[in-house]
């Protein structure tokens, strides 16, 4: 790459090419976001079985119900997002600069302690994911239907893609920080679990929020001809049917979450696990840290080549395709290596993160390959019916996402129950054990301990299974693309000499 600094702040802009600070603020806007969006789907259910004590089927249903409708509400804001009358370059920007205070403040509502009975819990809970839901599916819809609109030339998307999305994956790993960061602040004595929670929604949440209004500097350069008449939201919703590629990657992504998986607080830290190496014990924290942030290296890199890459093995479809097929070998693999508690033995250990980190590589390049294929079919949809359709085509994205989760948070509450996991577990003092602590006094006797690997390794390469049969249904033919484009040149530069014909005679 050229001087970095040079690079990321050139102001270099043309009608096709999106000016590389624009599309840095862009990307970091993404990554504030998904601090926000990890942090509250990552801790939400563990907050509330560990340390509001809610029962673990109750949790399940929560999480599971609100997710659940966030998932439905989405289409919806789509539909209207597309449906609304807008000035030329204003269509999703608005949302991007006025929302996300907002968002913010109800992330750190949901984590505050108010006391609250079992039942009042539930319910401000749910209520308060509500609201969370509408605001932030209206900016989420904006933010990544803002990869169609970047440029009219699908090379470029697929530069606006892969930045983003690199981003996006920056946020949600930082959000991936916070176990090491409350176990920290919990075990020097600075605050209890409640408030360790309600600093990382304060940081996390409310600040994520604020770091995602960078990307309104954004431009909407795909300027086509909106017409003065409102669309209704069936008619926008009934345009699906045109978009095969949509259809196949949200039906590829819904079948997934039918893996036996849970968080994984709840691999690393039952029965206190630890690995000892070169004689130094390492605890259940630092374990978790090492697999979280060391597998996913080579991955973050890859990255930065996914258009390349998919260049060199013939499109973004095989990206997809190899990914899947890498994951279910390769975990297939490391759950024999590990089986038996043999994950324990130090080098099995490293041996295992290095296996999985080659999952990571293609793996990270999957959003890109989704949102490239999603932004080109947009253009396909465009040709076909005359829409544009980047409202409802990325909350139908937003949708999956948030029905996949619904279907795991169900999953979770129930395979946690099944395993035996006692929520309102105590010490020898009879003392309510919360968090860590909670977790980690499960012991041998109970499934969690003896299906833990299983669930682990497992369990994801269920769902890549299963994300595989549907996904090599999928079309991705380039020279097609490029036909696409052309027509879609030739339409504009006619409606826009018919209006400039039309606007001379008055």
């Amino acid at each position: 790459m050229k001087n970095p600094i040079k690079f990321f702040f050139s102001r270099e802009e043309s009608d096709t090419k999106v000016a590389n600070n624009r599309l840095l603020s862009y990307a970091v806007g993404l990554a504030g976001q998904n601090m926000n969006y990890g942090f509250v789907s990552g801790r939400l259910f563990v907050f509330l079985n560990t340390v509001l004590k809610i029962d673990s089927r109750a949790t399940g249903w929560i999480t599971g119900f609100s997710t659940l409708w966030d998932a439905i509400n989405d289409p919806i804001i789509g539909t209207l997002v597309d449906a609304r009358k807008f000035k030329p370059g204003r269509k999703l920007r608005p949302f991007l600069l006025y929302l996300p205070p907002i968002i913010g403040l109800i992330t750190t509502l949901m984590f505050f302690d108010f006391g609250f009975n079992q039942v009042q819990t539930i319910i401000f809970i749910i209520a308060a994911y509500l609201m969370y839901d509408i605001f932030y599916s209206y900016q989420d819809v904006a933010l990544w239907g803002m990869i169609p609109l970047s440029s009219p030339n699908s090379e470029e998307r697929g530069r606006v893609a892969q930045w983003v999305s690199i981003g996006a994956g920056a946020g949600s790993t930082v959000a991936g920080l916070f176990p090491q960061i409350r176990q920290g602040i919990v075990n020097s004595g600075l605050a209890s679990e409640k408030t360790a929670y309600f600093i990382g929604a304060v940081a996390f949440g409310f600040g994520g929020m604020l770091i995602s209004m960078l990307a309104y500097r954004m431009k909407e350069k795909v300027l086509y001809e909106h017409k003065e008449e409102k669309n209704s939201v069936w008619k926008n919703l009934s345009t699906l049917r045109y978009n095969r590629t949509l259809i196949i990657i949200c039906l590829a992504r819904f079948v997934a979450c039918f893996s036996l998986t849970l968080p994984w607080e709840y691999f690393f830290e039952t029965q206190g696990m630890t690995v000892t190496f070169f004689g130094q014990e390492i605890s259940h924290a630092t374990l978790q840290l090492l697999y979280t942030f060391l597998p996913g290296i080579p991955g973050a890199f890859a990255m930065f080549f996914a258009n390349k890459f998919a260049e060199k093995i013939g499109g973004m479809k095989r990206i997809l395709v190899v990914a899947e097929v890498l994951a279910i070998t390769i975990r297939t693999i490391c759950f024999f290596l590990g089986a038996n508690n043999r994950f324990l033995n130090p080098w099995i250990f490293c041996l295992i993160m290095a296996l999985v980190s080659i999952i990571y590589i293609p793996t990270n390049m999957k959003d890109i390959a989704h949102r490239a294929l999603i932004a080109d079919s947009i253009d396909e949809v465009e040709l076909k019916t005359g829409e544009r359709t980047e409202g409802i085509s990325f909350s139908m994205q937003n949708f999956i996402s948030k029905l996949t989760g619904a279907v795991s948070k169900f999953i979770q509450g129930y395979l946690l129950r099944w395993l035996g996991f006692n929520e309102k577990i105590t010490d020898a003092a009879g003392n309510m054990l919360e968090g860590t602590a909670a977790i980690r006094a499960h012991g041998a006797a109970t499934r969690i301990v003896k299906y833990r690997w299983h669930q682990f390794m497992l369990g994801p390469a269920i769902g890549s299974a299963l994300y595989l049969i549907v996904i090599l249904f999928l079309r991705d033919d380039r020279s097609h693309m490029a036909e696409v484009e052309r027509q879609l040149r030739e339409k504009r530069a006619a409606a826009a000499q018919a209006t400039e014909e039309v606007v001379t005679e008055a």
